[in-house]
């Protein structure tokens, strides 16, 4: 299954326009101007365009310095007219996989549509292999440095967008220990994101992969991605994710049961249920929740950190660069994870990706409930995570205003588990609200 040109343009338009709002921003150098030029930039704010005529030949003198691009520029000489620029285009870092020739043409699409709406795009192409060879030549040292230009691209881009996936799940085995080496630096990136509210987009895409890497046929694979990709931008997501949200809102323990054993509780009080349905709103910036997935549809919230008491067994786990894990099993006390099992070399990936890492990486960090409904599971997280029927818990990082949390930690890993058909329950403060992964009370469709 493919898209046609037209149906990636409209997805690249939605994208863009409704789900990111990618454009144009106030005008910094209009402060600028002010400091130096006050009463006549004042004047010149009051219109859009004007000629030579509107304004005296000393005032034109100034207002000729304003084309300067110091200033934004604030004016812009245009086929004998002056237009006054109160805004200037976004700024977007855009990362991609170009292993997969229909993720590039969506990318070009993408592109166009930011430039139409007056934003500047920086973007650059990406592979597992390209960071599996680094992994492999750089020096040791090398690996745990962050470089200057990181920081500095970290905090000026307004966006910061990958569209694309892994062709190798398994790219980073057999070096784990340069993975842990850069670990501190991944961390720091984080930071920095988080200090300058940059908005994030991680928008999956079926690029291809070894047929052994694959958990469903490669028709069923990209189907039920791009099944999901377009279900994201449909109203029943949002409608979902609003009536969980209004379900979990105001609760303060949470208790998980489901009839493979697993009983676990948690603590919401005083975090802020969030809401993924395809759309980062101006309302979701200025509350601090300025990311967003492609495939989309969850409701989730941090925990309180401390609170996760229990055990619970997961279906899937796919750990980035790693591999997959199946009925992972996990016991957590105080929000810790205090021990872990899965069958054949689950254990093992599991126990390499901790020593990975660093900070709070097995620390109680999200819970969430997939309000998708034609996500299926594929073995990609970014689409597991969503179905329809599913929650999943990560752990590690949660902090910074996407989530609220406090852990602070190179990794942010979610594990998703089967609620529909294993009686699975969630309970708010003891009252039902899941009921054999079912939302309770719901009254509409679901196709």
């Amino acid at each position: 299954m493919t898209f046609s040109n037209k149906e990636l343009k409209e997805i690249a338009r939605k994208f863009v326009i409704n789900s990111m709002n990618i454009g144009t921003k106030p005008n910094p150098g209009i402060e600028k101007a002010k400091k130096e030029y006050g009463n006549l930039v004042k004047k010149i704010l009051k219109r859009n365009f004007f000629d030579k005529k509107a304004f005296s030949k000393k005032e034109m003198k100034i207002i000729e310095k304003l084309k300067d691009p110091d200033y934004g520029p604030l004016i812009v000489e245009w086929k004998g007219k002056y237009y006054v620029k109160k805004t200037v285009g976004h700024t977007v870092r855009l990362l991609y996989s170009n292993s997969d020739r229909e993720c590039v043409r969506f990318v070009q699409y993408v592109k166009e549509e930011c430039w139409k709406r007056g934003a500047h795009v920086a973007d650059m192409p990406t592979t597992n292999f390209d960071s599996r060879k680094h992994l492999e030549l750089a020096p040791f040292d090398t690996i745990a440095e962050l470089p200057e230009t990181a920081k500095t691209m970290a905090k000026v881009y307004d966006f910061r967008i990958f569209i694309g996936g892994d062709e190798d799940i398994n790219w980073i085995r057999g070096y784990e220990d340069k993975i842990k080496l850069g670990a501190p630096a991944t961390q720091k990136i984080r930071d920095i994101l988080d200090k300058y509210k940059v908005n994030w987009c991680l928008f999956g895409w079926p690029v291809e992969r070894p047929k052994n890497q694959l958990f469903v046929p490669i028709k069923t694979y990209k189907k039920i991605f791009f099944d999901s990709i377009k279900e994201t931008f449909k109203p029943t997501v949002k409608r979902l994710c609003d009536h969980y949200r209004k379900l979990l809102e105001g609760a303060d323990k949470i208790r998980i049961t489901a009839n493979d054993g697993t009983d676990l509780t948690l603590s919401i009080k005083n975090r802020k249920i969030k809401v993924a349905d395809g759309i980062m709103s101006k309302e979701d910036v200025a509350s601090g929740d300025n990311g967003l997935n492609i495939p989309d549809g969850e409701v989730y919230f941090a925990p309180v950190e401390t609170s996760g008491n229990g055990y619970i067994k997961f279906d899937y786990a796919t750990i980035h660069g790693y591999g997959f894990i199946k009925n992972l099993e996990m016991k957590f006390k105080n929000g810790k994870v205090v021990w872990y099992n899965a069958p054949g070399n689950g254990k093992k990936i599991f126990k390499k990706f901790l020593d990975s890492n660093t900070g709070e990486k097995d620390r109680l960090g999200e819970f969430a409930i997939g309000t998708n409904p034609k996500a299926r599971f594929i073995g990609e997280t970014i689409v597991d995570e969503k179905i329809f029927g599913t929650i999943h818990i990560a752990i590690g990082n949660n902090s910074g205003p996407g989530f609220g949390g406090k852990n602070k930690a190179s990794s942010h890993q979610d594990m998703i588990k089967i609620m529909k058909g294993r009686r699975g329950n969630v309970y708010a403060d003891g009252k039902l609200i899941m009921k054999d992964g079912m939302p309770v009370g719901w009254k509409g469709r679901i196709e």
